[in-house]
């Protein structure tokens, strides 16, 4: 009987984040990058936070990239993508949040805040970090917002 041939493969190695999209409204809560790109607060999990529930990373995340004075309410998973940045894999996850107040004050990873109606917006590919990101959102913000 013939064996199937099977082909030797690496495992993609990946670097998670954890992000979420604040809703105001019919709004919501987008960062603008130094390289004018869109982004959503939140960020990477760091080493030293492999027992740390996820919520309380993203609570961290949200801090260091908006401040600690915007108040929120977390929900479900929304979408994910992937990510190339400085030479690593990111696969991202988006959490549905509900903002409640609180001005956002920015580190210096992004250049500026504001609002956002994703149903009026037209969003370009050039606006996110790559295609599938893109998609993932537009296609959310299509069927779901």
């Amino acid at each position: 009987m013939p064996t199937k041939k099977t082909l030797a493969r690496d495992y993609a190695f990946y670097q998670v984040a954890i992000k979420v999209l604040l809703r105001k409204g019919d709004e919501v809560l987008m960062l603008r990058t130094h390289d004018g790109e869109l982004d959503y607060p939140g960020g990477r999990i760091d080493t030293v936070e492999g027992e740390v529930p996820l919520m309380e990373i993203l609570a961290r995340e949200i801090r260091e990239e908006i401040g600690k004075n915007v108040k929120y309410k977390i929900g479900r998973p929304l979408f994910q993508f992937r990510r190339f940045h400085k030479q690593k894999y990111i696969l991202q996850t988006v959490y549905e949040g509900e903002y409640l107040g609180g001005e956002p004050t920015l580190s210096e990873e992004h250049e500026k805040w504001f609002w956002l109606n994703p149903k009026t917006h037209q969003f370009k590919p050039r606006e996110f970090c790559s295609r599938e990101e893109y998609e993932a959102a537009t296609k959310y913000f299509r069927e779901e917002f």
